[in-house]
């Protein structure tokens, strides 16, 4: 997977692209298939989307960046809400010369590609929202764990939250990669993102949406449940929801190849 950087807002902003290099100032020829771009979740960054990038490359042209102090783009703070992150998504468009894509997201970033969609609808072609919810459910001892992280009071947390059963059992090397991500973002950003998504609430507006919208959730998903996946669904008009078997909130890592497939299936039907 190719990488480059582009100045988005004054940020220095990390990306994976597919195609041929260019130079530092020549945006890469994203002409090939559907231009989808993902946006990571809470504290995670663009390479947990490498399933995605990869699997999709032959046929589209897949972009993941890293948002603003995560991953390698620069800084160590996050923003403070959703509208924020959409905000700097759209000026990530900008930035690649891109019109209007396909926003595809995972938990937070499903929000974003939503809040795009509504504030933006020019520049979003379709939605992708993954392990999403117009409205979560985080408990307030979920949030004042990732404070206790984000002020030093304890060591940063290493488990297999957010995978499914059978993930656990048999794919250890896919949560050992999930940690190794993990450890590339400031558990403060983590911990800002996390309240972000408290914050945000886009259940009035869903039906507002008219771009075509596939959802996709993890059966055992317990931070976006099938069930919020189902709400997103039933209230954005003629949204697909496709609900996968033996995952959960790492749906992308769990299951590339059905998801990947979901995907391709739905490009092509635009």
């Amino acid at each position: 997977m190719p990488t480059k950087y582009a100045q988005v807002n004054g940020h220095p902003t990390y990306y994976y692209y597919v195609g041929r290099t260019t130079t530092p100032d020549v945006v890469p020829d994203f002409s090939r298939g559907k231009t989808v771009v993902f946006v990571h979740a809470s504290g995670s960054n663009a390479h947990s989307w490498h399933n995605q990038v990869d699997g999709l490359g032959a046929k589209h042209s897949p972009i993941a960046m890293d948002m603003p102090g995560h991953g390698r783009s620069d800084g160590v703070v996050g923003f403070e809400t959703i509208a924020q992150y959409t905000d700097f998504t759209a000026a990530f468009l900008d930035a690649l010369k891109i019109k209007s894509a396909m926003i595809a997201g995972r938990s937070l970033g499903a929000m974003v590609a939503l809040d795009l969609a509504l504030r933006y609808p020019d520049r979003a072609q379709a939605v992708i929202a993954i392990c999403g919810a117009a409205k979560f459910n985080i408990p307030a001892e979920r949030l004042a764990a990732l404070e206790a992280v984000a002020k030093g009071r304890v060591s940063q947390q290493f488990n297999d939250d957010g995978y499914s059963p059978k993930t656990i059992k048999e794919k250890i090397d896919v949560i050992r990669e999930g940690w190794g991500e993990q450890i590339k973002t400031d558990p403060r950003v983590r911990w800002t993102d996390v309240k972000a998504c408290a914050a945000a609430d886009l259940r009035a507006d869903l039906g507002k949406i008219r771009k075509p919208t596939l959802v996709l959730a993890g059966a055992d998903d317990t931070v976006a449940t099938a069930a919020d996946g189902q709400f997103i669904a039933e209230h954005i008009a003629g949204a697909k929801l496709v609900t996968i078997a033996d995952a959960a909130h790492n749906l992308p890592t769990e299951r590339p190849a059905e998801v990947n497939a979901e995907i391709d299936k739905f490009l092509s039907q635009l």
